[in-house]
């Protein structure tokens, strides 16, 4: 009977906190949701290297074969040097970096040469 509730007590919470996990990739805005107002210095600076907000809107738009009115930002976190972006993308939310002047999926290595 101990093992039982044991292993009961242990399986539930994993469950719930999977199910969590799944639900947090989706993301649903209000109608009067506002974009967060990126840095107009930190702008300036990157507009020389073609990396400012505009620029990674025209890439996951690019990248998703979606219209460039269809990515609403979430989240914006940038220095001069990189940035951490979290933008909604017909619905589903996409995590994206920049490095220098470069942009990609938050999940991905560029040093990775194995591909």
């Amino acid at each position: 009977m101990k093992k039982l509730l044991l292993t009961i007590s242990l399986i539930l919470p994993t469950l719930f906190f999977a199910q969590e996990s799944q639900n947090d990739t989706k993301c649903e805005l209000t109608d009067n949701y506002q974009e967060p107002k990126p840095d107009k210095k930190i702008q300036g600076w990157l507009k020389r290297g073609d990396a400012t907000i505009e620029d990674l809107r025209k890439h996951i738009a690019l990248e998703n074969d979606i219209n460039i009115s269809d990515v609403i930002f979430l989240r914006i976190s940038e220095q001069k040097g990189n940035g951490i972006y979290s933008a909604c993308v017909l619905g589903k939310e996409m995590k994206y970096k920049r490095m220098g002047t470069v942009f990609m999926k938050n999940n991905e290595n560029p040093f990775d040469v194995a591909k």
